[in-house]
């Protein structure tokens, strides 16, 4: 089953998580009060709405009590956040997601109810430090201080042997989550093998996938 999000405000960061949604088949509505730039995406996204979501009856009539996550993305507008926040608590939303960037203001949106607070600036900072500072990863998420989900470009010229004889769970302590490949993913088995031009898609702690991408990828 297909599920069903919201994206309040499409700014650079709101936009972009529109349209990766709808590429992995979910089912959007994007909205922002800003006409231009509900125009920009209402070609890929069919749901798109230009209205003031501060204010309670414009809110109702989106009917986002349905969805199954609302992101406020706005970002900067704390008082506009705020707003939308307690709004979408009383309409009873199931899961509500802010964009906040300062501690004291992720505290506010915490104790106001929000499920979670992300950072856009702190997560493009993480990604691109693990990137930089790991040469064959091309994608780098922090999930804790200690531990990450990465993607690792596979440099070798020939397979590599089955990921069983591998035993990287047991040597490195990472599992591999996906191998991408001609645009493609899929979950490996144990008799899978690491094929030229692979992308593999690793968790583990951020010390073994930086083992991981020196002596193996």
């Amino acid at each position: 089953m297909k599920k069903n999000f919201a994206v309040i405000g499409l700014g650079s960061f709101g936009s972009k998580l529109c349209l990766q949604l709808a590429e992995q088949g979910a089912n959007v509505m994007a909205i922002d009060s800003d006409e231009e730039r509900v125009n920009r995406i209402a070609e890929e996204i069919p749901l798109s709405y230009c209205c003031d979501c501060t204010k309670e009856e414009t809110l109702r009539r989106l009917d986002l009590g349905e969805v199954d996550c609302v992101v406020i993305a706005i970002g900067a507008n704390i008082e506009a956040t705020i707003l939308m926040l307690v709004l979408l608590k009383e309409f009873g939303v199931k899961r509500i997601i802010v964009r906040a960037e300062e501690e004291t203001t992720k505290r506010v949106m915490l104790r106001l109810g929000a499920d979670e607070v992300i950072d856009a600036w702190e997560l493009a900072v993480n990604n691109l430090c693990g990137r930089l500072l790991n040469q064959g990863i091309t994608q780098y998420f922090r999930v804790t201080e200690s531990s990450s989900v990465a993607t690792l470009k596979y440099s070798g010229k020939e397979p590599s042997r089955k990921l069983s004889e591998m035993d990287l769970r047991m040597r490195y302590h990472l599992n591999v989550l996906l191998i991408r490949r001609n645009g493609e993913d899929h979950v490996p088995t144990g008799d899978d093998r690491f094929l030229p031009g692979d992308s593999v898609v690793v968790f583990g702690t951020n010390a073994a996938i930086k083992k991981m991408d020196r002596q193996i990828l």
